[in-house]
């Protein structure tokens, strides 16, 4: 459907540059010639915004969250990645113990979008009299995860702004509303910015609307550029977008429309992205934007969220949509509002209430997001999400047996067009069973590192021996065929390297750097090749690796990327030269 658009398109293109030409030969047509051009120009950046490296890529990604020690980078204004403010005071003020954060944030006198409108003074009763923020906060011992140099410091009000960590003002290049700060790259300690003083003359003039943008990026910032040129081209090649992270999914307390995160807010760490900024995204990559409705939403959330889409979405893209992530993990409070939700419906003996809860809700997502889209709902693709490793019990998802018991058809029935699972593989590595183990291969690192990639292989070699490749291989032939069975697309909602440490494995620093090692070792690429085209073999559509940049910790090396200026890695070349090689093959793509 793409390549034909593209084609009229680009006919449609010839045509009115040949127009064009005749109209300007012909002195009797000027004011012709002139609507015309206006016309044509408009097409031709249209043109121009149409992705034609992503056009038929198998393979989606997720973004990772928004975060003030981030490296992925995205925008061009680097405060919108901050942290929340930290209430400060001086040593010389009454009463200051010199804390680098007393904790008062309740008591900050905030405006609608996160904005300081006053400070106390040193005499009151708060102890902080100052406030400070922090962004592009590295770890030690990474190098290039941020770029050195000059940075502009936009801003609005009267006040008083220092500078500090990795940052230094530039005193004489700077003027009111717009500082020069110099950022030392070989520190990772970040840039530190504190308001000293703010509206001083109390006329309601406090600062506000704080944007930090590298100096080679202001101009492009002043035209309305929104994202970094660099994350773009990192992510330029996926289909889709999975904004799972960036919507602050896990343990959202979104729920009324008028409570999300809108594009003026001071920094996104907090709510989430706002929908418009997800939008300009996806239309500038032209790449397919995957949604994730939070939990407590209600219907009208949804349906003005699916109304600003059909709006503002560029119409030759699709819309993938997910009630909320994994409703069956433990970890995140979705799982257990959807179980108490489930049993208060169906009953408190009901253990398996959340999996159906769950399917009844994106059921009704479903019919919310199709509904809307009207005549355009083939547009609208309903995500519905299982747990890869618990077979069996994705039935209770799809056929929803207690909401259907109420005269309603099975879930899945509900417009539902995709069956989601993950594509994740980690030999075990990280599991506490295996790490005396694991360790043991440490005395011998190159012999290590190939017992390490044999077990990602095949398995074979732990106590606790499971999610190899060749075990993903038999999840993928299972859950495809649950898929067939219901006329259901098989998608990966995430996938790719899983190696972490678990439990008390994590604070192993020894494997910790292992898994690090294993992560950057060129074998990787082979792995992941072969991981894509067991997804394919199976009948797998598209693939949503997890994620597109992020640092390596002992949380896990999720990033395909470890920084955005990066320029190749194992994963990320893997995921490059499958897109370059395998166009999307299965029908409709």
């Amino acid at each position: 459907m793409r390549e034909k658009f593209l084609k009229i398109k680009k006919n449609l293109i010839y045509f009115l540059c040949g127009f064009l030409l005749a109209a300007f030969m012909l002195p009797s047509l000027p004011n012709l010639s002139i609507n015309l051009f206006s016309q044509d120009q408009k097409i031709i950046a249209l043109s121009q915004n149409l992705n034609r490296e992503n056009i038929n890529s198998p393979l989606g990604i997720n973004l990772n969250g928004i975060a003030y020690w981030s490296s992925q980078q995205p925008f061009l204004d680097y405060f919108k990645s901050s942290r929340q403010w930290i209430t400060q005071c001086a040593k010389a003020d009454p009463d200051c113990r010199g804390e680098w954060n007393t904790k008062e944030e309740e008591l900050l006198d905030l405006d609608e979008n996160g904005w300081v409108k006053s400070l106390p003074s040193p005499e009151d009763s708060p102890e902080y009299t100052r406030v400070s923020t922090v962004f592009m906060k590295g770890t030690k011992g990474i190098p290039n995860q941020f770029v050195g140099g000059k940075y502009i410091v936009l801003y609005e009000g009267e006040g008083k702004i220092s500078y500090g960590l990795s940052a230094k003002q530039d005193e004489a290049a700077s003027t009111p509303g717009r500082d020069v700060i110099d950022v030392d790259a070989s520190k990772s300690n970040g840039i530190l910015i504190t308001i000293l003083e703010t509206d001083p003359n109390k006329t309601g003039n406090y600062i506000k609307n704080i944007r930090v943008i590298k100096a080679e990026n202001e101009s492009l910032y002043r035209s309305g550029g929104i994202f970094n040129p660099e994350f773009i081209e990192k992510i330029n090649k996926f289909r889709s977008l999975r904004f799972m992270d960036w919507m602050g999914t896990n343990h959202s307390q979104q729920k009324e429309w008028k409570d999300r995160p809108t594009p003026d807010m001071a920094t996104y760490t907090l709510k989430g992205v706002p929908l418009e900024v997800m939008v300009a995204l996806a239309n500038q990559v032209q790449a397919d934007p995957w949604f994730n409705m939070p939990h407590m939403a209600t219907d009208e959330y949804m349906a003005n969220f699916a109304q600003s889409v059909k709006k503002s979405l560029d119409p030759n893209l699709n819309v993938y949509v997910e009630f909320s992530n994994e409703v069956w993990n433990w970890n995140f409070q979705q799982t257990h509002y959807a179980l108490k939700q489930g049993q208060k419906r169906w009953g408190e003996d009901k253990g398996d209430a959340f999996r159906q809860w769950y399917g009844m809700r994106s059921a009704q997502m479903c019919e919310i997001w199709k509904g809307t889209f009207g005549n355009e709902k083939g547009r609208v693709v309903c995500v519905m999400g299982a747990h890869t490793n618990a077979k069996g019990s994705e039935t209770k998802v799809l056929d929803c047996p207690y909401w259907v018991a109420e005269g309603n058809k099975p879930c899945y029935q509900h417009g539902i067009d995709a069956y989601a699972i993950t594509g994740y593989f980690s030999g075990a590595l990280g599991q506490p069973e295996n790490a005396s183990t694991v360790e043991s291969w440490l005395k011998d690192r190159d012999e290590g590192m190939k017992k390490a990639f044999k077990q990602l292989r095949k398995g074979g070699l732990l106590p606790d021996d499971r999610d190899s490749l060749m075990d993903n291989y038999e999840k993928f032939v299972y859950h495809s065929n649950i898929a067939k069975e219901r006329g259901l697309q098989l998608v990966a909602y995430e996938g790719g390297q899983h190696i972490v440490g678990r439990k008390d494995v994590v604070n192993n620093e020894k494997l910790t750097n292992f898994f690090i090692e294993i992560n950057r070792h060129p074998q990787m690429y082979e792995l992941y090749t072969q991981l894509f085209k067991d997804w394919k073999e199976v009948g797998g559509t598209m693939f949503m690796h997890f994620v597109d940049v992020g640092k390596p910790t002992k949380w896990g090396s999720w990033g395909a990327l470890e920084y955005v200026d990066q320029s190749e890695s194992p994963k990320y070349s893997a995921l490059m030269d499958f897109i370059t090689q395998n166009s999307c093959w299965w029908e409709g793509c």
